[in-house]
């Protein structure tokens, strides 16, 4: 949707962005996908609350935290927030959404923000025990959880400066799908001990 919004534009810097966007998105769907492939593998299926029932000793952050923190880095590329904005930013190619404006604009950017916040209420189910906790009813431990993870996110992502998508197609490649694949090879290996 991003490419096809810096491609529909027809303009130059519009369409830069948009393969920006490409460049970003091949990179990070990889190490986000082993994240998830990390906690289906522990929990023997994907069905949410099966996850979520697996976690009832210990949450999959204690013994998945490279997986946690691959979900989160992805998640912020994926919606392009900071630091991993730059296929929407405003340099002097402009970016995907240089040419969107009234409602268009504000689809894309609301898009965004919801893609951001849903992608990081998903992680509690997935590696924080979603409604587990004591006192509250479960559907507000979700919500607490879900408040805590997107302010935690946002606060980290203002403390570094826009990453540009070549440095980060080199982190990605070089850091991040290494670090998800041997999370997934503790957590198999792990699972066929037990």
């Amino acid at each position: 949707a991003v490419w096809a919004a810096g491609w529909g534009a027809n303009s130059v810097f519009s369409l830069v962005g948009g393969y920006r966007f490409v460049a970003q998105g091949l990179c990070y769907e990889l190490p986000h996908m082993f994240a998830l492939i990390a906690v289906a593998t522990a929990a023997g299926t994907l069905r949410v609350g099966e996850v979520v029932a697996a976690q009832r000793d210990v949450w999959f952050v204690a013994w998945m935290p490279v997986a946690f923190v691959v979900y989160l880095i992805s998640t912020a590329a994926m919606a392009f927030r900071a630091p991993f904005g730059a296929p929407v930013g405003t340099d002097l190619a402009g970016g995907a959404a240089t040419e969107l404006s009234g409602v268009d604009r504000l689809l894309f950017l609301g898009g965004r923000w919801l893609l951001f916040v849903v992608a990081l209420a998903f992680s509690v189910p997935l590696f924080l025990g979603g409604g587990q906790g004591p006192l509250l009813p479960p559907w507000l431990w979700s919500v607490v959880k879900t408040a805590g993870v997107v302010t935690c996110v946002v606060w980290l992502s203002r403390r570094f400066p826009t990453v540009r998508v070549d440095r980060f197609v080199e982190f990605s490649w070089t850091v991040l799908l290494p670090a998800s694949l041997l999370q997934v090879l503790v957590v198999s290996v792990t699972v066929l001990i037990r």
